[in-house]
């Protein structure tokens, strides 16, 4: 009903003027429901349009973008014939060989360490029982560290208290959490190994540009074993193919393409890396590519060929609530299905990426479009779907390893075919991408969505206002002149009664 007023009708006439007024009122609502039907209807389909965008968008911003990178194609195993004094990974940069490498020393932080100091980590530190360890009265060190290699001329210092109630392990925590008068962290490292009776204060930085100074009373010493000095950082060294490189600041180290991690020191021996192509990698990404594309051409075909059932229309709140929840779902199943069939956005995306897919690169190579490494559809029903003949993929990569990646991954122009192929694809999403945008907005639009979709809705929102509207006043009307019908009836009524009452008086 389309107001909350409470009636009391049909005493003179005794009709049922409720149930007369609503099956009126569903006459009247005829147009009401088609643009309620039509509203649901248009959510739907911005619904589903939204959906898909977000799909291809995460196509354009992981597979696409990844496929467009070296990384993707030039794939490297690197071994190591001393694997624990040194191992290798290589980056897209490497080139294939066979290197050594000899690791004269590693690099190391700035530490200050003393043995044999014996605690009790379950004390304080003032308590007896550390015996000639006890700390009698606080205490404050004074700690300036230079721990950024690439900036030697920076220190940062601290001082910090160390109180008698202290255990070993509030020490610890006060030089780890360190800050200088910035409040910046001074990025040291303190430790207490019971079992190795070992106190340790390290940078995190290596290299010899790290630098530790502590300046410490005899209390401290005493309790610690550490005394007041300075300790500095080294440098890792290694002879990569017969070449001496001293400055390497740190264990991990770039050198011809190859990530090398320096665990010990060879002790004069040279270890021999290995640099191969990872074709399998390679294969990999390629098949991983071919899957997301097919994966979204598939579902673009399947919205653009689903079926409409017009005999399901959406379904009004009522129809709703006659219905089992499981029997609705099903409705609204059918209900949805074709909403997007025929689409031209779909139809262009489909075309779009299939003539982008099917195309030939000029990269120089005899490698230059899918089907000369192996990818292919089989049959017209397969509706642009790939599959892939990984023997042949794996051959093209072997032979041509550049070009297969230029086939993919070349940002060249269209006017002369030199764009590859994923750069293509990409272009045809991007311009998908915005024109579903265009046409349904973005997920998140508030009410003010200015696409095509939004506007629409805004303009059924306001003819359903309109159409509430009138109902009302239309709802009202019918009351009205059912009352009007009443007091008529009354009146008769009563004037009946009285003709009769004088009647019967003669």
């Amino acid at each position: 009903m389309y107001t909350s007023v409470t009636r009391i009708t049909g005493m003179a006439s005794g009709l049922d003027t409720d149930t007369l007024v609503k099956r009126l009122m569903q006459a009247e609502s005829m147009s009401l429901n088609k643009l309620k039907r039509q509203q649901q209807t248009e959510i739907w389909r911005s619904d589903a349009l939204r959906e898909l965008n977000k799909e291809l968008l995460t196509l354009q911003q992981n597979t696409l973008f990844n496929m467009k990178l070296s990384s993707s194609y030039n794939t490297f195993d690197v071994s190591s014939s001393m694997p624990n004094a040194i191992s290798a990974t290589g980056t897209s940069s490497a080139l294939t060989g066979t290197y050594t490498v000899a690791v004269n020393q590693i690099a190391e932080s700035a530490t200050l360490t003393e043995m044999n100091v014996s605690l009790d980590t379950s004390k304080k530190l003032g308590d007896e029982s550390q015996g000639e360890r006890q700390l009698l009265n606080p205490t404050t060190i004074k700690l300036s560290v230079v721990n950024d290699p690439k900036k030697p001329s920076v220190t940062q210092t601290a001082d910090i208290t160390i109180s008698p109630e202290d255990t070993v392990s509030a020490v610890v925590s006060k030089i780890n959490s360190a800050k200088d008068e910035t409040g910046k962290s001074l990025g040291l490292q303190a430790y207490y190994d019971a079992n190795l009776q070992q106190f340790m204060i390290k940078t995190k930085a290596t290299g010899e540009a790290t630098k530790i100074t502590l300046e410490a009373d005899e209390s401290f010493t005493k309790t610690f074993g550490l005394a007041s000095g300075v300790q500095t950082g080294q440098n890792a060294e290694i002879v990569f193919n017969g070449n001496t490189i001293n400055t390497i600041a740190n264990n991990n180290v770039t050198i011809m393409g190859v990530n090398l991690s320096l665990k010990t020191s060879t002790l004069g021996q040279t270890s021999t890396l290995v640099v191969s192509q990872n074709v399998d990698a390679q294969v990999k990404n390629i098949k991983d590519f071919v899957e997301s594309y097919n994966k979204i051409l598939d579902k673009l075909n399947t919205l653009y060929s689903e079926p409409v059932y017009r005999d399901y229309h959406p379904l009004l709140d009522d129809e709703r609530y006659e219905l089992p929840e499981k029997q609705a779902e099903l409705w609204d199943e059918k209900a949805k299905s074709g909403l997007l069939r025929n689409d031209t956005i779909l139809r262009g995306l489909v075309d779009g990426m299939r003539a982008a897919m099917g195309g030939i690169v000029e990269n120089g190579s005899s490698y230059h479009s899918l089907v000369s490494i192996g990818i292919s559809s089989q049959s017209y029903q397969d509706k642009g779907r790939l599959h892939v003949n990984e023997d042949k993929l794996r051959e093209a990569i072997q032979a041509d390893p550049d070009g297969v990646r230029n086939l993919f991954s070349q940002n060249g122009n269209m006017q002369d075919g030199t764009r590859g192929l994923v750069h293509r694809i990409s272009d045809v999403v991007g311009q998908g991408i915005k024109n579903l945008t265009t046409r349904a907005g973005s997920t998140g639009n508030s009410n003010y969505d200015q696409s095509v979709i939004g506007r629409q809705l805004s303009s059924i929102q306001k003819n359903i206002d309109s159409q509430m509207d009138r109902l009302a006043n239309k709802e009202t009307q019918y009351y009205k002149q059912f009352a009007a019908m009443e007091s008529a009836i009354a009146r008769f009524q009563s004037q009946s009664t009285w003709l009769y009452q004088q009647m019967g008086m003669f």
